[in-house]
């Protein structure tokens, strides 16, 4: 092959090269403004789209994508009233935390999804796991209502009574809580949380006036409360609703 034809050759695999990278920085611009647009417009359907296809398309991004995706498809595609299908953001969790064990973001994600599917061992040892790891009260809450759940109301009450009764310890720490029907997520401070959970087990042992006064004590600590604020409502209701029957 002649001196010039192989300079031209090179040339021409350069300018094609060139095109090619082009077309996939072109793709990539157009894959993040779209997502950034839909990200900031609160439109939940279009970031999961867009997201989906820039993902499938650009595998650089996976290290974040994969957590918007869990997040998104866990927390923001739900119906009210209808029994959802836990995969797909279980499917998306598991991609990410293949790519990075100890995020604690998606194993939150995973542990509250296997406790949707019933799976309340698997999930109590992940909140376990995370509470010893970063001695976040949001992991030790979710252990608390676990037992609840379970039916093992004194050990829930020896829990909540240990964290409500470390003095200083819980000061100015925080519990994330979240009322996904709502579309709403809080950090609540961890005695206004526990107490919740406290008026939870006087609920279940049918201390009704117990428990109301125990979520009015929530409110008082946090004014903004959506979970103590819902539930004073439904026992106000049902109070209402006996009167009405007598």
């Amino acid at each position: 092959m002649s001196k010039n034809r192989l300079v031209g050759l090179l040339s021409l695999m350069l300018i094609l090269f060139s095109c090619k990278q082009g077309i996939n920085q072109t793709k990539e611009s157009k894959f993040k403004k779209g997502y950034e647009l839909a990200h900031k417009s609160l439109d939940r359907e279009s970031t999961i789209s867009i997201l989906t296809q820039w993902l499938a398309n650009d595998s650089t991004i996976s290290n974040w994508a994969y957590d918007t995706l869990a997040y998104y498809h866990y927390f923001f595609k739900v119906n009210p009233g209808a029994v959802r299908n836990p995969s797909t953001p279980m499917f998306y969790a598991e991609k990410g935390l293949d790519i990075n064990k100890g995020n604690t973001f998606l194993k939150d994600i995973k542990a509250k999804l296997l406790l949707e599917k019933g799976k309340d061992t698997l999930a109590y040892a992940m909140f376990e796991e995370m509470w010893k790891q970063t001695n976040d009260y949001t992991y030790y809450w979710d252990m608390t209502y676990i037992e609840i759940a379970r039916g093992n109301i004194a050990k829930a009450e020896e829990m909540i009574t240990a964290v409500l009764n470390s003095g200083d310890k819980i000061e100015g720490k925080k519990v994330k809580m979240e009322a996904i029907t709502a579309q709403i997520t809080e950090n609540i401070a961890a005695k206004a949380a526990f107490t919740y959970l406290n008026a939870l087990v006087k609920n279940v042992k049918r201390d009704v006036i117990g428990s109301f006064e125990l979520l009015k004590k929530c409110i008082e600590i946090e004014p903004n409360f959506y979970a103590a604020k819902r539930d004073i409502m439904e026992l106000q209701r049902m109070n209402s609703g006996a009167r009405r029957q007598q």
